[in-house]
């Protein structure tokens, strides 16, 4: 590692800045890199931009490993997949599942109850619905047109509209994720779902201004348990993996993390949670993150 990474000094590369926990960093070399997806691996376009696909290429031809996480199911990211050829492991439905080689090594379901209970908040207030998961495919609990935009990053319409848990053809149900069209709803929301055992993670999307979405998952099933487990799987300790992110749900995985970085335009809460600090999504901040993690990992 060179002495431009040590902590307390602001000799950093170009574009990266100290972040909230700078002083307890410690830097040393990374084994895998794991990115959030909607505000940090893409902006307001569907794909990554050509800066962030080079940068994984070098990262990948350096050693590293990675990987995506994210509150979306496999459909919503298969054409972000094939065009960055990331290694993984990976993160969907917020931590609900993590993917290595194209198989699920760890998954998490709400049950059945809780479903309902989600279903019944859905219908208390006209700004919201409610999106329920499978491994594959999503039912909702209002067919609201406003929400197409959403329907067409996820690359899927809604299979149907369900009232309760019992209408699901498969039990497992990964995540439910409430989309929002108003801040006084996303805030009504979040307060009424503190009644409930559920793991709640707020995020949003360059691609989708004016909606908000707040992730259900069962307690415990965040995206720092999952960078947990995806470690484990690689059998590295978290002290050799960097996570990337924009948003409050990324906060998790921002604390597990040897190497927590955030984006230039997240919130001040996860600035504060990160190390490090790199550009906006729309001046391609990980691809700048990634060459200098990629740089101190192989500096002699």
């Amino acid at each position: 590692m060179n002495d431009t990474a040590t902590p307390g000094t602001t000799a950093l590369p170009p574009g990266v800045e100290p972040g909230g926990r700078f002083d307890a960093w410690r830097p040393g070399p990374v084994a895998y890199v794991v990115c959030d997806v909607d505000g940090t691996l893409v902006g307001p376009e569907e794909l990554a931009s050509e800066e962030v696909v080079t940068a994984i290429a070098r990262v990948q031809e350096a050693g590293l490993r990675v990987g995506y996480a994210t509150g979306r199911m496999r459909d919503g990211v298969a054409s972000l997949h094939r065009q960055l050829g990331a290694s993984g492991p990976h993160v969907l439905h917020n931590g609900a599942e993590v993917r290595a080689d194209g198989t699920t090594i760890a998954a998490w379901s709400l049950r059945p109850d809780q479903v309902d209970a989600l279903l019944a908040i859905a219908a208390e207030h006209d700004d919201l619905y409610l999106e329920v998961y499978a491994e594959s495919g999503f039912r909702v609990s209002a067919w609201d047109e406003r929400a197409r935009a959403h329907w067409r990053i996820l690359g899927v319409e809604p299979l149907g509209v369900i009232t309760s848990a019992a209408d699901l053809e498969a039990p497992a149900v990964p995540k439910a994720t409430f989309v929002t069209f108003s801040d006084d709803a996303a805030r009504w929301l979040l307060d009424r779902l503190r009644e409930l055992d559920v793991e709640v993670g707020q995020a949003g999307s360059p691609l989708t201004p004016g909606m908000s979405f707040v992730n259900a998952s069962r307690s415990g099933a965040t995206k720092g348990a999952a960078l947990r487990r995806a470690a484990e799987h690689l059998g590295i300790g978290l002290d050799r993996v960097a996570a990337i992110g924009d948003a409050p749900n990324d906060l998790s995985m921002l604390e597990v993390a040897g190497t927590a970085i955030a984006m230039g335009q997240a919130p001040p809460e996860v600035r504060a949670a990160a190390h490090l600090v790199v550009p906006e999504v729309g001046q391609h901040g990980v691809a700048t993150a990634l060459d200098a993690l990629r740089e101190w990992s192989t500096a002699t």
